[in-house]
């Protein structure tokens, strides 16, 4: 009496072969961060430090974009998915670690601080959103996009003294996802360059002038602004 082979086994057996014959190859997955080394502006109001303890909350993000996969678009009304290019951190963390990062490398105040456990309270909070981290695709030409929302409050009083939100967007010249990741770095890097123009401004009109209210800046629907090629200093390394 034969014994039946389950059906399943044969299809599987088959494709093993195949494999093994050098006919077919399994994608591999590849990782990805952004990164560029921060670099203290030429000009600043005040060359020291200011006296002052800043506090970065974590940035909240889109949930859209709160995933591994990195996220691509052919159209304003559809995203879709990279299987096999994935973010290395979840996109949160990594934006949360370069803001900290760059305001860290500034030297413009004289701490910055993701938490306190009981210490001296600080005196600002630097909070935000992270809108969008994309990829824009037609079939000639790609861009890197991102879009963030930040938000500076006065301890003392609970006042937002600065809001300012960003959305921008840079050509990619060669159509790959480690480029356009090394694009999104550059535009990273550009965002913070202006953040920390910003808090020169504010910090120093706070320490020459206690007591001073600052007037909120409006939170205006930037358009999507586009990069030139050369802006960004260093890019992805």
């Amino acid at each position: 009496m034969k014994k039946k082979i389950p059906g399943g086994i044969i299809p599987f057996c088959l494709l093993m072969v195949l494999f093994a014959a050098g006919c077919g190859t399994l994608p591999i997955k590849k990782y990805y961060l952004l990164n560029y080394i921060p670099t203290p502006p030429q000009a600043r109001l005040n060359e020291a430090p200011y006296p002052f303890t800043l506090r970065l909350k974590e940035f909240s993000i889109e949930d859209a974009y709160a995933r591994p996969q990195i996220v691509y678009r052919q159209s304003p009304y559809e995203l879709q998915f990279y299987f096999y290019q994935v973010w290395a951190v979840k996109p949160a963390q990594m934006i949360n670690d370069l803001v900290f990062k760059h305001l860290a490398a500034m030297n413009l105040i004289r701490a910055v601080v993701r938490r306190y456990d009981g210490g001296a309270k600080p005196d600002f909070e630097l909070s935000g959103a992270i809108e969008a981290i994309d990829e824009y695709d037609s079939e000639e030409v790609w861009f890197a996009h991102m879009a963030l929302r930040f938000r500076l409050t006065r301890l003392t009083d609970g006042r937002v003294i600065y809001t300012r939100r960003f959305d921008n967007r840079k050509r990619v010249f060669q159509n790959n996802p480690q480029n356009v990741v090394k694009e999104m770095s550059a535009i990273m890097e550009f965002i913070m360059d202006q953040v920390v123009g910003d808090l020169d401004t504010i910090l120093s009109n706070e320490n020459g002038h206690p007591g001073n209210p600052i007037q909120p800046v409006p939170e205006s629907e930037a358009p999507v602004m586009d990069l030139p090629a050369d802006s960004g200093k260093t890019g992805a390394r």
